[in-house]
């Protein structure tokens, strides 16, 4: 007999204790490391902790306090160590590995002589767009969760994880957890849109303006205000976080620049439009 699915109060209150747990381990792995590597503490004590409990096949502390188990798809076996290896590596570094991915793919484009301008601009347009949305698609994920159910980490849904009582749990209607999804939903589809709405907007720009000088106060290569404004060879504005960052090539024309051509402008600001 099958074992009836987790309620969704159930996995958010096993997945707050996790939490909790794994920020005290990673204060404390912090503390053993320098400061140029205290960052990497949080994935590192995410990875320890599910290492010596999911990866062998016990559960976690909030599982326990919870009273439930990892399952695979069909609700009676549990999951593959493959899949909650793959889920532990998604959950830890699946955001991280996927924005090193799609800079990778922008300047790729960038130095891409083959493609025209105005297809270079769409393509670095919509993939800055999809990074800034990234965060918004793992709320949108959890809302669901708090909505329908499931598993509150993309890594497990991504590999068929799910969970199961292990002992009687009182029936209840959570009405408030399902307005938090709807709430977190909400907001989440807003962000999303008004990146999307962004990223229209300096299209049109790019296309209303496509070889004269940028006179406006956003940086077409961050899509951010022009922070310490430079100027190019070819005439075009940047930030000077982008000049002497990864851009190789100006953003607007494909104008190949080196670093020691870059002039900052002092005390100056772009115009309004």
């Amino acid at each position: 007999m099958a074992l009836p699915t987790a309620q969704p109060a159930e996995v958010l209150r096993a997945w707050q204790k996790d939490n909790l747990y794994e920020k005290n381990l990673s204060a404390s792995l912090a503390k053993l490391l320098s400061s140029q590597h205290a960052s990497k503490a949080i994935p590192i004590s995410f990875v320890l902790y599910k290492s010596f409990t999911t990866l062998r096949e016990l559960q976690t502390l909030g599982e326990e306090y919870s009273g439930i188990v990892q399952v695979d798809d069909s609700y009676h076996k549990l999951p593959t160590f493959c899949n909650r290896l793959i889920s532990i590596l998604l959950s830890a570094f699946g955001e991280n590995i996927t924005q090193r991915l799609l800079r990778s793919v922008e300047k790729q484009i960038e130095i891409n002589s083959s493609l025209r301008p105005v297809a270079q601009n769409l393509f670095l347009v919509t993939f800055k767009a999809l990074g800034n949305i990234l965060p918004q698609i793992e709320s949108i994920h959890r809302a669901l969760s708090y909505i329908n159910g499931g598993p509150l980490e993309i890594g497990k849904t991504l590999t068929r994880i799910n969970y199961v009582h292990v002992r009687p749990a009182a029936a209840a209607y959570y009405a408030h957890l399902r307005l938090l999804g709807i709430v977190t939903l909400l907001h989440a589809v807003i962000s999303c849109g008004q990146n999307l709405y962004q990223a229209k907007k300096h299209l049109e720009e790019m296309a209303d303006f496509p070889n004269e000088v940028d006179n406006s106060r956003s940086c077409v290569a961050c899509l951010d205000e022009i922070v310490q404004p430079c100027v190019l060879q070819c005439g075009h504005f940047f930030c000077m976080q982008c000049c002497y960052g990864a851009l190789e090539s100006c953003a607007l024309c494909r104008t190949p620049f080196s670093k020691n051509t870059v002039v900052p402008l002092l005390n100056y600001c772009p115009s309004v439009n």
